[in-house]
């Protein structure tokens, strides 16, 4: 009986475990959204349109309130002089003033609206990918990929603001140098799976191989960290256009090792497919 439990709490270990990265996965990504200037301005502009209907329609109602109270013989409402009479001409006074007051609010909201209706939509924050299994050589660079992208977001964001101009430019390039650096992530994590299969004889130049996958990603990451400085350096001066240089040149290196690292993974499949054919 008792290896039983053990098998059984062996088994609920092994599920969470399995468990553990998509859930923290979902969630890290839910809070990413959240806390997304897109997703924030479109949550206010979805407020104030349903803050400025809702303010309408209440202006509608609260008059149509006051109007019967103010002339109810006009609906065919027979009211008799004295205490009723004056009842109804408090309340028309009363729900004409919520009314008025509901207007305004409404009319607020609706400048409100169009207001955020012309600010422009920020660039959608890049969504937090799962990371490589902890044993890989290739968990770290991801990690710090996935936190220089969030600060890279922010600072992009923010001299998009500010008009500066090469801050698209630096966008596209830094998207760029991100998927290809995840492509050597995965080419390395494919070699690391390879590794415990292979005989004893090929297992030395495949390390090497595994070697240089990760100082590729660890060059990336570096001149990824690079524009991630220089764009915060650029936020931190508002802008100034002495900045632009530096972002400029972090942006053209940064492009030359995205370009560098497509090139050197194009020759890496034609070696191996050319070594397949003769196989």
């Amino acid at each position: 009986m008792p290896p039983r439990k053990n098998e059984l709490a062996e088994w609920g270990e092994a599920a969470l475990r399995e468990l553990r990265g998509p859930v923290v996965g979902q969630v890290r990504r839910k809070l990413a959204q959240w806390r997304d200037p897109r997703a924030r301005l479109l949550r206010k502009r979805k407020r104030a349109r349903q803050n400025a209907t809702a303010g309408a329609v209440s202006t509608g109602g609260l008059g149509a309130g006051a109007y019967v109270s103010f002339a109810p013989h006009q609906f065919g409402i027979p009211v008799a002089p004295g205490v009723l009479e004056t009842s109804l001409d408090v309340a028309a006074f009363g729900l004409g003033g919520v009314a008025v007051a509901a207007a305004f609010g409404s009319f607020a909201e609706w400048r409100r609206y169009r207001r955020l209706l012309k600010t422009p939509l920020p660039e959608p924050a890049p969504e937090p990918v799962e990371l490589p299994p902890s044993g890989s050589r290739a968990r770290e660079p991801m990690r710090l990929l996935r936190d220089a992208e969030q600060s890279m977001h922010q600072a992009l964001t923010q001299l998009t603001v500010d008009g500066f101009g090469e801050a698209e430019d630096a966008r596209v390039t830094a998207n760029r140098a991100a998927t290809a650096l995840r492509e050597v992530a995965s080419r390395l994590q494919a070699v690391e799976a390879a590794l415990p299969h292979v005989p004893a004889t090929e297992q030395d130049e495949l390390r090497a191989d595994a070697k240089r996958l990760r100082d590729e990603l660890d060059e990336g990451i570096e001149g990824y960290r690079y524009l991630v400085a220089a764009a915060g350096r650029a936020v931190a001066a508002s802008g100034a256009p002495e900045q632009r240089h530096a972002v400029q040149d972090a942006t053209d290196r940064l492009a030359g090792l995205a370009t560098a690292l497509h090139e050197l993974g194009w020759a890496s499949g034609t070696a191996g497919s050319a070594d397949s054919s003769r196989q």
